[in-house]
């Protein structure tokens, strides 16, 4: 591609797309003259705070709160476990009311469609299903002309979903997990593991073909820019060396198989 765009999908405090840039710069400065990186994001605090941060970057970042026509890779990492998700168990849909559970009949019939196509309909389990995921899914194939889209995330496939009897929707408050978001009286940050099965699926419906799927440690772990930091790492003696490598074996050890790694791409990027 002659200018290709990365397009990161919530860019957070704008760290991963510092390091990125960063790498393009010092390891490929060819493909960092071409390309163009753009932060989908709507959230003010959140795009100053990105700014602020890539700011030695001015000229090469820009911001956008649509997504549009273009060639390259759209990427996130934890974006589609913030998307809201039904939450179902055999045949009856879940919802709150003042503060109570209650189980009563599912709200829509694309979820009994989805329940249907990945095989759920007869499991005697909580079942999240979300449908926000296969629309921005669709949304990202439409706006990719040509390319890749690559997302990291904590999630499962349907042969783990037995994993998960009760379902996955925790809430976060104060570096706590709450499995029972309701227990908590103050704002909290409630969220869902990422099906991927389901984003493999209906990404083939959309012209999205995987690439691969594969745990975060095996993808870490099949990076040689990724081993070449841990054996520098491991043969320094600086205390920060010892605390980044401390870190980043946690990471693999920790997050290596509760993340995963999906690469898809347009068709017409495997002709």
């Amino acid at each position: 591609m002659e200018k290709p765009l990365f397009l990161e999908l919530g860019g957070g405090s704008g760290a991963l797309a510092y390091d990125i840039l960063s790498y393009c710069r010092q390891r490929e400065p060819e493909l960092f003259e071409r390309l163009s990186y753009y932060i989908y994001d709507f959230s003010p605090a959140l795009v100053s705070l990105q700014r602020n941060r890539l700011k030695d970057f001015e000229g090469k970042v820009f911001w956008c709160e649509e997504l549009f026509p273009m060639e390259g890779v759209i990427f996130s990492n934890e974006f589609f476990d913030c998307l809201p998700v039904h939450v179902v168990r055999e045949g009856k849909e879940l919802y709150v009311k003042d503060r109570s559970e209650e189980w009563a009949e599912i709200s829509e019939p694309r979820i009994w469609h989805v329940l249907r196509r990945l095989g759920y309909e007869d499991l005697k389990q909580v079942v999240e299903v979300c449908l926000d995921c296969i629309d921005f899914l669709k949304k990202v194939s439409e706006n990719l002309l040509k390319g890749y889209h690559l997302v990291i995330d904590y999630g499962y496939t349907s042969k783990e979903l037995h994993r998960f009897p009760e379902g996955t929707v925790v809430a976060y408050r104060g570096h706590k997990v709450y499995s029972k978001a309701l227990e908590l009286s103050e704002p909290a940050d409630i969220t869902a593991h990422v099906n991927f099965s389901l984003l493999e699926e209906y990404g083939r419906d959309f012209g999205l073909e995987k690439v691969f799927l594969m745990s975060l440690r095996d993808f870490l772990l099949s990076s040689p820019a990724f081993m070449e930091e841990l054996e520098k790492l491991s043969f320094s003696e600086k205390p920060e060396d010892i605390e980044r490598l401390s870190r980043l074996k946690t990471m693999l050890i920790s997050m290596g198989d509760r993340f995963k790694v999906l690469l898809q791409r347009t068709l017409s990027s495997s002709s």
